[in-house]
This record gives C-alpha cells, sequence and structure tokens, in this order.
C-alpha cells in the first residue's frame, strides 16, 4: 500500500468563545465545514462541546453539555469563534459534522448534513458517574432544523462516517466498541444508505485490525474524522491514549494518523500528528479524578480536507493547525 506522510503545522489554541459563562469550558470540537445562511453568505463553522468545567463528586457536566454551533475563520486562527445563528445547538458531547447524500423517494440523490453528538447521563446519586452514554444521529438539509435518524449502542463513542468517493448514497461507518474499561479498537463497515444506519448495524462493524489495540493491552483508540484520497483509501484523523500511571487517574491522549484501504482491509500507521505539549498552555478542565494535561483529541479536517484540523487540548480548550504533505 502506497503511504502518504504528514507533518503538523502552526499549532494553535482558538481564543474561548466570548458567549460562554466564565466557569464554563468549550473544547472537543467537530470538524469545519463551509456553509450558507439565510442570506446566502458562506461561513466555514465547527460545532464545539460547552460545558460547565467542573467535575467531582457533587458537581459534573455529564448530562448538562451542549454542543453549539460557531463560526471560524480560518485565515486567522487569533480572532475569536463568533456563534453562528442558522444552526441549532443539540443536547450531548463530542460533535461530529460531515455531508453525506441520501436517496429521496423519487430516486433524485441529495446533499445533506450529518451531525453526531454522545448524550452521556450520571447516576442520580453520582453525578460525575456515568450510567449510560449513545450516539445519536442527526440529519437534514439545514443545520437549523435537523433531524433524528438513528442511534449507535450503548457506551460507543467515536462512530464516524464519510460518503463513499464512487457510490452516490454508499456510507463507511468506524467505531470504537469499548469491550471493558480503557479499552478501544477501530471498527469498519459499509451500508448502502444512510437510511440503513441502525445499532446493530454499527454493534457488527468487524475490527479492521485486533492487533491495532488489543484488548487489555492498556492502549486505545477510535477515529475523530475520515479523509477521503479515492481509491477506497481513507486517512483516519484519531487518538491514540493510554493511562499514565498505576493508580489510573492521569492520561495521555494523542492525535495520530492512518491510512485504510477499504479494499484491501488493511491499515497503516503513519504517525504521531499532534500532541498536547505541542500546543500553547492554556486550560485544563478542573477534573478531580483525571489529570489532563497530556491530552489531545481530534475534532477533524476542514471541507473533507486536512487544510486545517481541530483539536480538544487538555479537554479545556480547541487547538487547530494545519497539515502538509512531506
Amino acid at each position: 500500500m502506497s503511504l502518504e506522510q504528514y507533518w503538523f503545522t502552526n499549532p494553535s489554541l482558538l481564543p474561548k468563545p466570548t458567549d460562554i459563562p466564565d466557569d464554563f469550558i468549550a473544547y472537543n470540537p467537530s470538524a469545519i465545514w463551509t456553509t450558507e445562511d439565510r442570506y446566502g453568505k458562506t461561513h466555514d463553522i465547527l460545532y464545539a462541546r460547552v460545558e460547565p468545567d467542573r467535575s467531582c463528586p457533587t458537581s459534573s457536566h455529564l448530562g448538562k453539555s451542549r454542543v453549539w454551533p460557531y463560526i471560524i475563520d480560518v485565515s486567522d486562527y487569533s480572532k475569536p469563534l463568533v456563534p453562528y445563528g442558522d444552526a441549532e445547538e443539540k443536547m450531548g458531547e463530542d460533535p461530529a459534522l460531515t455531508r453525506i447524500n441520501r436517496r429521496l423517494g423519487n430516486g433524485a440523490i441529495e446533499r445533506i448534513w450529518l451531525l453526531s453528538c454522545v448524550d452521556a447521563r450520571p447516576f442520580p446519586d453520582k453525578p460525575d458517574h456515568v450510567k449510560t452514554l449513545r450516539t445519536r444521529f442527526y440529519t437534514g438539509t439545514k443545520l437549523d432544523s435537523l433531524e433524528y435518524v438513528a442511534e449507535g449502542p450503548e457506551w460507543m463513542k467515536d462512530i464516524r462516517i464519510i460518503q463513499d468517493g464512487s457510490d452516490p448514497t454508499k456510507l463507511h461507518i468506524y467505531g470504537r466498541p469499548k469491550p471493558v474499561e480503557y479499552s478501544g479498537n477501530i471498527t469498519h463497515t459499509t451500508v448502502a444508505g444512510i437510511d440503513m444506519l441502525d445499532e446493530q448495524v454499527i454493534s457488527d462493524a468487524p475490527y479492521i485490525d485486533e492487533n491495532l489495540f488489543p484488548v487489555g493491552s492498556g492502549v486505545w483508540g477510535g477515529v475523530g474524522d475520515v479523509i477521503d484520497l479515492g481509491a477506497g483509501k481513507h486517512i483516519l484523523i484519531a487518538h491514540r491514549a493510554h493511562g499514565t500511571n498505576s493508580n489510573d487517574n492521569g492520561l495521555h491522549y494523542e492525535a495520530v494518523l492512518y491510512q485504510h484501504n477499504t479494499q484491501t482491509k488493511r491499515i497503516a500507521d503513519l504517525g504521531i500528528l499532534a500532541a498536547a505539549n505541542m500546543f500553547p498552555s492554556g486550560t485544563i478542565k478542573a477534573n478531580d479524578a483525571v489529570d489532563l494535561h497530556d491530552v489531545v483529541f481530534p475534532g477533524g479536517g476542514y471541507n473533507g480536507t486536512l487544510n486545517h484540523v481541530t483539536f480538544g487540548v487538555r479537554d479545556g480548550s480547541i487547538g487547530i493547525g494545519g497539515v502538509q504533505k512531506k
């Protein structure tokens, strides 16, 4: 398999959005996509995870997180995000945004948005412990009127979908089962159209390579966004993670690139894209249970390319940078 090689440029932190309260944080953004508002003006937008900056036995973000839409100026990373009024917020965490096709009843092909986010709920008597979580999917032609279409299996995060490059409605689905705590590997399957997306399809998807993140190894990972290279090849903007001490109260997350050949069903490691120490110092989420200073979580690319890539940095800030070929 012929492999592309890339390197990360201009790692930056975006200013904290001015529309959120002082004791809230914005992080773990989606990919960036260009859209038109109701007046026909184009904007580059992303969704960000916004929630209270606190996690402890008496208080938590769980059940309070929202994904908010923002305009971003990719020509100047120092400019703050601006709220985008022609898209609606959703309840949930870790948004993913992309464009796909669907087939209408008359056979016509329609271009639509696909937004997903994770709905995590706490135990009533343990506000900082997750009782259950689901990834929920919403579609529509306009971002201010997205409708629920499906949800993933319980406990599965990092479910990412991309439009096939040659088939008008075929979709590639990447998942991340979590059979035990501190585990997760990458699965892949396809469906003929968005109407076939459901919990069972996602759950039944096989691992691309069981040895990529073996269960029980203490290392796990999943996909943040998928870039189509053509000829059945995808770049996976992914994360790779592990604990940093025996007490499991420190985490290391790094952004990595994989190249997946969907025809040969092989995946190749292209190396580390970004780590937390590449970014300027910024907000670290106030979490009493875990040290998050070494965490970088990939969001996604720019209109299906690597021209700009977003990140959640230290679970408290939004990072961004460019990617170039070596």
